[in-house]
């Protein structure tokens, strides 16, 4: 009886809370119905307007160029295959009748991106009944620039961003809707919800618990039939029935490039769930771990930064309010609704994302994840500050809610943060990409072999050759495609016909191959006569194969070349090789990233990376050959010098574009350092090889100028050589500095 006497007053109290709550007025709205719309119409051309002009032109880096090398053909991307995105993405290709694919791409991001700010500020204007705050936090959300830089580029972001915001606005729906309009508001949040599953997995994090509340409100207080809520499902269902577009793809099409078989259930499941990454929350394949603390840490941190502390401010207010039974039922439960999808991404995400401590690219993969949560933090504190904004103009002032007030300072607030981030977030001058093809595939002999590794030059060289005609010739081999299983069956006869493709990739030892295995060594061997093989980017870490024995990469422009080391029987057929790959004219048509605008977290740093690398190792390499023949007769003295001259022209390029960074206080990342130490290293081995031969020539004047330019570089190496951490230099820099104490380095011999 007791037990039963204590459950009694425990529903005798929440009925009593309950009723009291429902006794509570909800606020007044600031504006009419009709301002709250011209509102969205101004905020919808505001975000395309300021989209628009500072939208990618051309490719954006990273995934974008796979994305659209997959829709112009109808194909896959990775998984888990994007279907909703490819999909409208096929469709702007072919319908969109000017500028390239990836500016038609990246439209449907600006549109998207627009969609989203005015769905933030609908969500905000219903729950916090205030239309002029809910523009001010759309326009701080929408033009930070984290958000800001994924509406301007075909990327799947944009959209997810759109769709994770209308689940919000569903979600408000739903919980005002009467008893007679549940079934319709349960359907079209189902429909939502399959649609958003069909463009990206992380919004399931916010559709689990909204589903839960569906669930119950449907079957337990309005005691709706199993029938009911199965034709509930089935409308979910139908807005993932986009994920059919893979295998209509598979039978009905022949893309060009395409992420797998999927002419099995199998194998399409394993696509969709994304099982090769382990889980649709792991971030890249592997064992890597982060931890739940690591990365909510990192969250904090990062939407810190990004927002500022005001949401969180203001979403403690709101939390405050919640707790103190001083809001309107409906009020309090479309926020605890919000906290719990905010509560489910952080629970799950963070327990799984496995990226720690990220640094570089890393950090930009991480953070791209951290804009669902920050959607979320956004509009629980638009809806916190609406509150406060509430309780002040009855403690402090009434002229607090003035809605001309709050509009003055929304516009200058939204009018501050596009100032703040317009220069970062300017990218309709960004042809990087574009330059990074045009400065090597039109200079490729005719039907050549790109094989590549990493999304840059992989997605770069793959979309200009197949969307824009540059160089249609040109096959670029993908080598992560080249070790999957379905590579030879789906690809090979189509994409790469006329490549022999001896069986299935493995980057092993030739003695450690199993039938039906090659390995690059086995790939050149069959391909080597028949088509000029290039490499960008590094071959595989974990490749073991003994193909070095029989072959060696000749630098060529921003790649490298294969060809068979029997090929080149002396210096001079190498010094030919190299002279052909480096036209002095390499050094003035490729416009590269400013480094003091892009941070190590883009794909324009990691370009800037790769093309200073570039010009160091095919720069080092001209040294160590003139060196390694200065006293034979192997090479000619011209040949040497040339040699010579030209390595350091291609170090003197990258030192001082780093140089000019250096001097406006911008170089700080470690990967800079480590490239500007060894460059300076170089730099002062050229200048002191040259200076030992020009005073053989008597040259007094040109003597001088190198051996000033030796010290200047010899002694910013030794500076900054203890961050290499290679004991190998020790004794190098040790020996520099011994020669950094001569008065005068004229009877110097250079001998390191």
């Amino acid at each position: 009886m007791a037990v039963k006497d204590k459950k009694m007053k425990k529903i005798a109290r929440e009925k009593s809370g309950k009723a009291q709550s429902e006794l509570i007025p909800e606020d007044e709205p600031v504006t009419t119905v009709l301002e709250t719309k011209i509102g969205a119409v101004f905020l919808f051309i505001l975000s395309c307007a300021i989209y628009f002009v500072t939208m990618f032109p051309g490719l954006p880096m990273g995934d974008s160029g796979e994305f659209m090398v997959t829709a112009i053909d109808f194909g896959v991307a990775h998984p888990p295959g994007y279907p909703l995105f490819t999909t409208m993405s096929y469709l702007a290709i072919k319908l969109v009748p000017f500028g390239t694919p990836a500016w038609r791409v990246s439209l449907l991001s600006v549109l998207f991106g627009a969609l989203f700010n005015v769905t933030v500020y609908y969500v905000i204007s219903l729950v916090g009944k205030n239309s002029v705050v809910g523009i001010m936090t759309a326009g701080w959300i929408g033009f930070s620039r984290l958000f800001w830089m994924w509406s301007i580029q075909g990327e799947i972001f944009s959209l997810n961003n759109f769709f994770c915001a209308y689940i919000m606005l569903r979600a408000y729906y739903f919980e005002s809707c009467s008893k007679e309009n549940i079934l319709h508001e349960a359907r079209m949040s189902a429909l939502t919800c399959g649609l958003s599953l069909s463009n990206q997995h992380t919004s399931v994090l916010f559709i689990i618990p909204f589903a839960l509340r569906v669930a119950y409100r449907v079957l337990v207080i309005e005691h709706k039939s199993i029938k009911d809520a199965f034709n509930i499902a089935l409308y979910g269902i139908g807005g993932m029935a986009w994920y059919l577009q893979m295998p209509i793809s598979h039978f009905l099409f022949t893309p060009r490039v395409t992420w797998g078989d999927f002419g099995s259930i199998s194998t399409f499941l394993k696509h969709m769930l994304r099982l090769d990454y382990g889980s649709s929350f792991k971030l890249v394949a592997g064992d890597t771990e982060g931890t739940f603390v690591s990365n909510f840490v990192a969250f904090v941190k990062d939407s810190s930064a990004e927002l500022s502390v005001l949401p969180w401010a203001f979403g403690l207010f709101l939390f405050y309010t919640i707790t103190t039974n001083v809001s309107h039922n409906l009020f309090k439960t479309t926020v605890k609704m919000f906290l719990a999808m905010m509560g489910c991404y952080f629970a799950v995400f963070c327990s799984l994302a496995n990226i720690e401590n990220p640094v570089g690219l890393s950090r930009g993969v991480l953070e791209r994840f951290w804009m669902q949560p920050s959607i979320g933090l956004v509009i629980l504190g638009g809806i916190g500050l609406c509150k406060l904004l509430t309780f002040l103009s009855e403690k402090v002032h009434p002229l607090l809610k003035n809605k001309y007030i709050q509009l003055a300072l929304a516009i200058l607030v939204i009018s501050v943060q596009i100032k703040s981030n317009y220069e970062e977030n300017d990218e309709s001058d960004n042809w990087y990409a574009y330059h990074y093809a045009q400065s090597i595939l039109p200079h490729l002999p005719e039907n050549s072999v790109m094989l590549t590794g990493g999304d840059l030059p992989t997605n770069v060289f793959r979309y200009h050759t197949i969307c824009e005609q540059m160089r249609p010739d040109v096959r670029v081999l993908d080598m992560q495609f080249m070790a999957a299983d379905w590579f030879r069956d789906v690809l090979a006869p189509t994409t790469f016909a006329g490549i022999e493709i001896p069986g299935v990739y493995r980057p092993y030892k030739t003695s450690q191959l199993k039938k039906g295995q090659y390995n690059l060594k086995g790939f050149l061997d069959a391909n080597i006569d028949k088509h000029a093989i290039f490499v960008c980017n590094s071959v595989r870490k974990d490749e073991l194969s003994d193909y070095e024995k029989y072959y060696m990469k000749i630098p060529y422009r921003t790649c490298k070349r294969f060809v068979k080391k029997s090929d080149v029987v002396n210096p001079a057929e190498k010094y030919s090789q190299l002279v052909e790959t480096t036209p002095d004219t390499v050094l003035d048509e490729w416009p590269m990233p400013d480094i003091r605008k892009y941070e190590d977290r883009t794909w324009e740093h990691a370009l800037k990376v790769a093309y200073l690398n570039s010009l160091s190792e095919k720069g080092t390499l001209m040294w160590q050959e003139a060196v390694a023949h200065k006293n034979s007769n192997n090479l000619s003295a011209s040949n040497q010098r040339y040699l010579l001259e030209h390595g350091a022209l291609l170090h003197a390029k990258g030192v001082q574009q780093i140089e000019s960074a250096i001097a406006e206080g911008r170089l700080e990342e470690d990967d800079w350092q480590h490239v500007y130490t060894i460059m300076a290293k170089n730099m002062g081995h050229f200048c002191m090889i040259l200076h030992t031969m020009v005073t053989e020539e008597g040259n007094e004047t040109r003597r001088l100028e190198l051996e000033e330019c030796g010290r200047k570089y010899w002694q910013i190496y030794v500076d900054w050589a203890g961050i290499l951490r290679d004991k190998s230099e020790i004794a190098l820099v040790n020996e520099l500095r011994k020669y950094l104490a001569l008065k005068s380095f004229k009877n110097l011999r250079f001998n390191i």
